[in-house]
């Protein structure tokens, strides 16, 4: 083997047990857990405890920026001696590492606060292990902003249509890299106005709600926990822009057009809320309301920061979308 990759092999168990360690120091109160930490460390090489210890280290201090720094130091190197490997052609230790770059990342995910004055962001580093999966075979895309679809890497885009898919659905990225046609999220301020589409098993596609959709004539297109469809109560537009609904619950349902006063008082609008799974109606100052922003995937589960949505609707840490 190569000086340098031997060398290299060598200072992975080191990286092991300096990580471990410092783990144990952000949490462990006695020597006694030190001392129980490097026996672990020594004697399995496989790293098997390190999500659980970043679990406990982001407990104890969230904002660690010692231990954010560390993260991104621990990667940097990890991904140096990878590249090592794939270029001497040493596809076993290239695997051994990857194995431990991704519990890195994982953990990286788990302390995400503690980047703050890392040098690195979230996004730069999903471009840097997006380009080390890439190098090392274990992703299809190079960009961590597309998606292996149709045999080519194309761009994920999950608030606008995609051309490459059905109306009202975008392209997603699963935990393999792989590209799916899904609903199209709603931007948290969207979501109060606008109803979201939803999927149909007997379709396969997605439509918006309160229209017709894949229903017969006279119904409309409903979420009720599950998508269904149900007669159209009677005057009310298939539009998508209505709903059935009234603010005292004792009174007959009404068909209101959103974002409208309609039964509200003056100066209120009526909004959605659309995070269960069931449509929720009320009345609210369209100003009061108006506050904060980004996107909210609410077909797809919203999953925390470094981690991303498969296509089981589940958040998948430690991989690239």
């Amino acid at each position: 083997m190569n000086r340098k990759v031997k060398k290299s092999h060598q200072l992975l168990f080191v990286h092991n047990i300096l990580f471990f360690l410092f783990l144990c120091g952000a949490i462990c109160t006695s020597h006694t857990n030190t001392i129980r930490a490097e026996s672990h460390i020594s004697n399995d090489e496989n790293f098997t405890e390190t999500i659980e210890e970043c679990k406990r280290a982001a407990a104890a201090d969230p904002n660690d920026e010692e231990l954010g720094g560390f993260l991104v130091e621990i990667l940097k190197s990890f991904g140096t001696e990878l590249v090592d490997y794939v270029e001497y052609g040493d596809d076993e230790h290239a695997q051994t590492i990857l194995r431990e770059i991704k519990n890195t990342w994982e953990c990286i995910a788990l302390n995400e606060k503690s980047l703050a004055n890392s040098g690195e962001s979230p996004e730069s580093l999903k471009k840097y292990m997006a380009g080390i999966l890439f190098l090392a075979k274990d992703r299809h895309c190079e960009s961590p902003d597309e998606t292996f679809f149709n045999g080519k890497c194309l761009p994920i885009s999950t608030t606008k249509r995609s051309e490459h898919c059905p109306e009202h659905m975008g392209l997603y990225d699963d935990e393999k890299n792989e590209g799916f046609c899904y609903c199209l999220e709603l931007t948290r301020e969207k979501a109060k106005s606008e109803l979201r589409p939803i999927y149909s098993d007997e379709t396969g596609v997605c439509h918006r709600q309160n229209t017709q959709g894949p229903c017969g004539n006279g119904e409309w297109f409903v979420l009720k926990n599950t998508p269904q469809c149900e007669p159209v109560p009677e005057g009310c537009s298939t539009d998508g822009r209505h709903v059935y609904w009234h603010i005292d619950p004792s009174k007959a349902k009404q068909c209101w057009k959103i974002w409208t006063q309609g039964p509200c008082e003056e100066g209120q609008l009526l909004h959605l809320a659309q995070d269960t799974q069931e449509l929720q109606v009320y009345c609210s100052n369209k100003l009061a309301e108006s506050t904060g922003g980004g996107s909210i995937a609410y077909n797809i589960p919203k999953c925390p920061p470094l981690s991303y949505p498969n296509s089981f609707g589940q958040c998948v840490r430690g991989q690239i979308g």
